[in-house]
Protein backbone atom coordinates (compact mmCIF):
# COMPACT_ATOMS: atom_id res chain seq x y z
CA UNK A 1 0.00 0.00 0.00
CA UNK A 2 3.03 2.34 0.29
CA UNK A 3 4.50 3.80 -2.91
CA UNK A 4 7.01 6.48 -3.73
CA UNK A 5 6.42 8.83 -6.66
CA UNK A 6 9.33 10.45 -8.46
CA UNK A 7 8.46 13.21 -10.92
CA UNK A 8 10.52 14.36 -13.88
CA UNK A 9 10.44 16.05 -17.26
CA UNK A 10 11.70 13.24 -19.48
CA UNK A 11 9.33 11.82 -22.08
CA UNK A 12 9.24 8.36 -20.50
CA UNK A 13 9.28 9.43 -16.86
CA UNK A 14 6.78 12.10 -15.87
CA UNK A 15 5.75 9.86 -12.96
CA UNK A 16 7.67 6.79 -11.78
CA UNK A 17 5.97 4.81 -9.01
CA UNK A 18 7.81 2.16 -6.98
CA UNK A 19 7.32 0.15 -3.79
CA UNK A 20 9.75 -0.15 -0.84
CA UNK A 21 10.87 -3.61 -2.02
CA UNK A 22 12.20 -2.12 -5.27
CA UNK A 23 9.34 -3.06 -7.60
CA UNK A 24 8.31 -0.48 -10.19
CA UNK A 25 4.51 -0.53 -10.37
CA UNK A 26 3.83 2.29 -12.83
CA UNK A 27 5.54 4.69 -15.20
CA UNK A 28 3.57 7.53 -16.76
CA UNK A 29 4.95 9.11 -19.92
CA UNK A 30 4.96 12.89 -20.21
CA UNK A 31 2.40 14.14 -22.74
CA UNK A 32 4.73 16.92 -23.99
CA UNK A 33 1.67 18.70 -25.37
CA UNK A 34 3.25 22.16 -25.34
CA UNK A 35 6.37 20.86 -27.07
CA UNK A 36 4.24 19.19 -29.74
CA UNK A 37 2.40 22.47 -30.35
CA UNK A 38 5.53 24.60 -30.72
CA UNK A 39 5.70 24.40 -34.53
CA UNK A 40 2.08 25.48 -34.98
CA UNK A 41 2.48 28.25 -32.41
CA UNK A 42 5.56 29.61 -34.18
CA UNK A 43 3.74 29.71 -37.51
CA UNK A 44 0.72 31.46 -36.02
CA UNK A 45 2.74 33.97 -34.01
CA UNK A 46 4.91 34.89 -36.98
CA UNK A 47 1.78 35.42 -39.02
CA UNK A 48 0.31 37.62 -36.29
CA UNK A 49 3.48 39.72 -36.26
CA UNK A 50 2.93 40.59 -39.94
CA UNK A 51 -0.68 41.58 -39.37
CA UNK A 52 -2.11 44.77 -37.90
CA UNK A 53 -2.48 44.23 -34.18
CA UNK A 54 -3.73 46.32 -31.28
CA UNK A 55 -0.56 48.39 -31.06
CA UNK A 56 1.47 50.22 -33.67
CA UNK A 57 5.10 49.27 -33.06
CA UNK A 58 6.34 52.46 -34.70
CA UNK A 59 4.28 54.98 -32.74
CA UNK A 60 3.59 52.80 -29.66
CA UNK A 61 -0.09 53.71 -29.78
CA UNK A 62 -3.27 51.69 -29.79
CA UNK A 63 -5.02 51.02 -33.07
CA UNK A 64 -7.93 49.05 -34.44
CA UNK A 65 -6.69 45.49 -35.14
CA UNK A 66 -7.50 43.77 -38.38
CA UNK A 67 -9.96 40.89 -38.62
CA UNK A 68 -7.20 38.53 -39.73
CA UNK A 69 -5.19 39.40 -36.62
CA UNK A 70 -8.23 38.58 -34.46
CA UNK A 71 -8.66 35.22 -36.20
CA UNK A 72 -4.97 34.41 -35.71
CA UNK A 73 -5.18 35.24 -32.00
CA UNK A 74 -8.16 32.92 -31.64
CA UNK A 75 -6.19 30.11 -33.28
CA UNK A 76 -3.26 30.72 -30.93
CA UNK A 77 -5.60 30.59 -27.95
CA UNK A 78 -7.18 27.34 -29.13
CA UNK A 79 -3.75 25.78 -29.62
CA UNK A 80 -2.71 26.67 -26.07
CA UNK A 81 -6.05 25.46 -24.71
CA UNK A 82 -5.71 22.09 -26.42
CA UNK A 83 -2.16 21.62 -25.09
CA UNK A 84 -3.37 22.41 -21.57
CA UNK A 85 -6.34 20.03 -21.93
CA UNK A 86 -4.12 17.13 -23.03
CA UNK A 87 -1.75 17.74 -20.11
CA UNK A 88 -4.62 18.06 -17.63
CA UNK A 89 -6.20 14.82 -18.83
CA UNK A 90 -2.98 12.83 -18.31
CA UNK A 91 -2.36 14.31 -14.86
CA UNK A 92 -5.92 13.72 -13.66
CA UNK A 93 -5.94 10.08 -14.76
CA UNK A 94 -2.54 9.37 -13.21
CA UNK A 95 -3.24 11.06 -9.86
CA UNK A 96 -6.69 9.48 -9.56
CA UNK A 97 -5.19 6.03 -10.04
CA UNK A 98 -2.55 6.72 -7.39
CA UNK A 99 -5.00 8.06 -4.81
CA UNK A 100 -7.54 5.28 -5.38
CA UNK A 101 -5.21 2.27 -5.33
CA UNK A 102 -2.49 3.15 -2.80
CA UNK A 103 -2.91 3.86 0.89
CA UNK A 104 0.27 5.89 1.45
CA UNK A 105 1.82 8.03 -1.29
CA UNK A 106 5.21 9.69 -0.79
CA UNK A 107 6.17 12.62 -3.02
CA UNK A 108 9.03 15.08 -3.20
CA UNK A 109 8.74 18.66 -2.04
CA UNK A 110 9.88 20.63 -5.07
CA UNK A 111 10.27 24.37 -5.44
CA UNK A 112 8.92 24.35 -8.99
CA UNK A 113 8.85 28.15 -9.28
CA UNK A 114 12.55 28.48 -8.46
CA UNK A 115 13.45 25.59 -10.75
CA UNK A 116 11.88 27.34 -13.73
CA UNK A 117 13.10 30.86 -12.99
CA UNK A 118 16.86 30.35 -12.67
CA UNK A 119 19.21 30.14 -15.62
CA UNK A 120 17.50 32.45 -18.09
CA UNK A 121 18.05 31.76 -21.79
CA UNK A 122 20.82 29.25 -21.04
CA UNK A 123 18.23 26.70 -19.93
CA UNK A 124 15.28 27.83 -22.02
CA UNK A 125 14.52 24.28 -23.13
CA UNK A 126 14.54 22.95 -19.57
CA UNK A 127 12.32 25.79 -18.38
CA UNK A 128 9.81 25.01 -21.13
CA UNK A 129 9.92 21.31 -20.20
CA UNK A 130 9.28 22.16 -16.54
CA UNK A 131 6.28 24.28 -17.50
CA UNK A 132 5.02 21.54 -19.80
CA UNK A 133 5.29 18.90 -17.05
CA UNK A 134 3.36 20.94 -14.43
CA UNK A 135 5.20 19.41 -11.48
CA UNK A 136 3.43 21.60 -8.93
CA UNK A 137 0.04 20.62 -10.37
CA UNK A 138 0.77 16.95 -9.65
CA UNK A 139 1.24 17.74 -5.97
CA UNK A 140 -1.92 19.88 -5.90
CA UNK A 141 -4.07 17.16 -7.48
CA UNK A 142 -2.79 14.50 -5.10
CA UNK A 143 -3.44 16.86 -2.20
CA UNK A 144 -7.22 16.81 -2.50
CA UNK A 145 -7.68 13.43 -4.20
CA UNK A 146 -6.11 11.65 -1.24
CA UNK A 147 -8.93 13.19 0.80
CA UNK A 148 -11.52 11.80 -1.58
CA UNK A 149 -10.20 8.25 -1.50
CA UNK A 150 -9.06 8.09 2.13
CA UNK A 151 -5.34 7.73 1.42
CA UNK A 152 -2.43 9.59 3.00
CA UNK A 153 -0.03 11.93 1.21
CA UNK A 154 3.45 12.12 2.73
CA UNK A 155 5.84 14.87 1.64
CA UNK A 156 9.55 14.21 1.87
CA UNK A 157 11.72 17.03 3.08
CA UNK A 158 13.00 19.31 0.30
CA UNK A 159 16.59 18.47 1.25
CA UNK A 160 16.10 14.70 1.17
CA UNK A 161 18.52 13.33 -1.52
CA UNK A 162 16.18 10.77 -3.08
CA UNK A 163 18.03 10.67 -6.42
CA UNK A 164 21.54 10.72 -4.95
CA UNK A 165 20.96 7.92 -2.44
CA UNK A 166 21.66 4.33 -3.49
CA UNK A 167 18.58 2.18 -2.92
CA UNK A 168 20.80 -0.89 -2.39
CA UNK A 169 23.42 0.27 0.15
CA UNK A 170 22.06 3.74 1.10
CA UNK A 171 25.31 5.46 0.16
CA UNK A 172 24.89 9.07 -1.02
CA UNK A 173 26.65 10.32 -4.14
CA UNK A 174 28.29 13.73 -3.94
CA UNK A 175 27.49 14.70 -7.54
CA UNK A 176 24.70 13.65 -9.87
CA UNK A 177 23.91 15.74 -12.94
CA UNK A 178 20.65 15.78 -14.88
CA UNK A 179 22.44 14.09 -17.77
CA UNK A 180 23.06 10.97 -15.65
CA UNK A 181 19.94 8.93 -16.39
CA UNK A 182 21.41 5.72 -14.92
CA UNK A 183 22.41 5.75 -11.26
CA UNK A 184 25.76 4.02 -10.67
CA UNK A 185 26.71 3.63 -7.03
CA UNK A 186 30.33 4.39 -6.21
CA UNK A 187 30.14 2.19 -3.12
CA UNK A 188 28.47 -1.07 -4.19
CA UNK A 189 28.52 -0.66 -7.98
CA UNK A 190 24.79 -1.19 -8.52
CA UNK A 191 23.30 0.19 -11.76
CA UNK A 192 19.67 1.26 -11.76
CA UNK A 193 17.42 3.72 -13.55
CA UNK A 194 17.73 7.11 -11.90
CA UNK A 195 13.98 7.76 -11.56
CA UNK A 196 13.26 4.26 -10.28
CA UNK A 197 16.02 4.59 -7.69
CA UNK A 198 14.52 7.85 -6.41
CA UNK A 199 11.01 6.37 -6.26
CA UNK A 200 12.27 3.40 -4.22
CA UNK A 201 13.97 5.70 -1.71
CA UNK A 202 10.82 7.78 -1.36
CA UNK A 203 8.71 4.65 -0.82
CA UNK A 204 11.03 3.44 1.93
CA UNK A 205 10.81 6.84 3.54
CA UNK A 206 7.04 6.46 3.65
CA UNK A 207 7.33 2.87 4.87
CA UNK A 208 8.80 4.19 8.11
CA UNK A 209 5.90 6.62 8.48
CA UNK A 210 3.36 5.11 10.88
CA UNK A 211 -0.30 5.43 9.99
CA UNK A 212 -1.02 5.99 13.66
CA UNK A 213 0.14 9.59 13.29
CA UNK A 214 -2.63 10.26 10.80
CA UNK A 215 -5.22 7.63 10.03
CA UNK A 216 -6.86 7.42 6.60
CA UNK A 217 -10.22 8.34 8.10
CA UNK A 218 -8.85 11.77 8.99
CA UNK A 219 -8.23 12.59 5.36
CA UNK A 220 -11.88 12.67 4.36
CA UNK A 221 -14.45 10.25 3.05
CA UNK A 222 -13.26 7.01 1.53
CA UNK A 223 -15.93 7.27 -1.13
CA UNK A 224 -15.04 8.83 -4.45
CA UNK A 225 -16.44 12.07 -5.74
CA UNK A 226 -19.27 10.24 -7.46
CA UNK A 227 -20.76 9.16 -4.13
CA UNK A 228 -23.89 10.90 -2.93
CA UNK A 229 -22.91 12.59 0.30
CA UNK A 230 -23.03 16.03 1.82
CA UNK A 231 -19.87 18.01 2.37
CA UNK A 232 -19.33 21.22 4.24
CA UNK A 233 -18.16 24.34 2.35
CA UNK A 234 -14.57 23.88 3.50
CA UNK A 235 -14.40 20.35 2.10
CA UNK A 236 -16.08 21.40 -1.13
CA UNK A 237 -13.60 24.22 -1.60
CA UNK A 238 -10.71 21.87 -0.96
CA UNK A 239 -12.02 19.37 -3.49
CA UNK A 240 -12.08 22.13 -6.05
CA UNK A 241 -8.38 22.67 -5.60
CA UNK A 242 -8.31 25.69 -3.26
CA UNK A 243 -5.05 25.17 -1.43
CA UNK A 244 -5.29 28.29 0.71
CA UNK A 245 -8.67 27.66 2.35
CA UNK A 246 -8.16 24.22 3.90
CA UNK A 247 -4.86 22.41 4.51
CA UNK A 248 -4.44 19.16 2.60
CA UNK A 249 -4.00 15.78 4.23
CA UNK A 250 -0.24 15.79 4.04
CA UNK A 251 2.48 14.75 6.41
CA UNK A 252 5.98 16.13 6.08
CA UNK A 253 8.80 13.77 6.87
CA UNK A 254 11.84 15.66 8.09
CA UNK A 255 15.02 14.32 6.57
CA UNK A 256 18.35 15.93 5.93
CA UNK A 257 20.73 15.38 3.07
CA UNK A 258 22.81 17.02 0.40
CA UNK A 259 20.21 17.54 -2.29
CA UNK A 260 19.93 20.89 -4.00
CA UNK A 261 17.18 23.31 -2.87
CA UNK A 262 15.28 22.61 -6.04
CA UNK A 263 15.11 18.90 -5.31
CA UNK A 264 15.53 16.17 -7.89
CA UNK A 265 13.05 16.88 -10.65
CA UNK A 266 14.32 14.63 -13.37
Amino acid sequence: PVVGVDVGVKADGLLVVATPDGREVARVAAPKSLTAAQHRLRVLQRGAARQRGRYDSATQTRQQPSNRWRVTQQRIGRTHARAAAVRRDVLHKATTTLAAHHQVIVVETLNAAAMGSAGGSRKRGLNRALADASLAEIRRLLGYKTRWYGSVLVEADRWYPSSKTCSACLAVKTKLSLADRVFVCDNCGVRIDRDRNAAINLARLGDTHTLGEQSPTESGSVAGRGASQETDPAQAGDAGGDETSTPHNTTSVGQTGTASPQGEAA
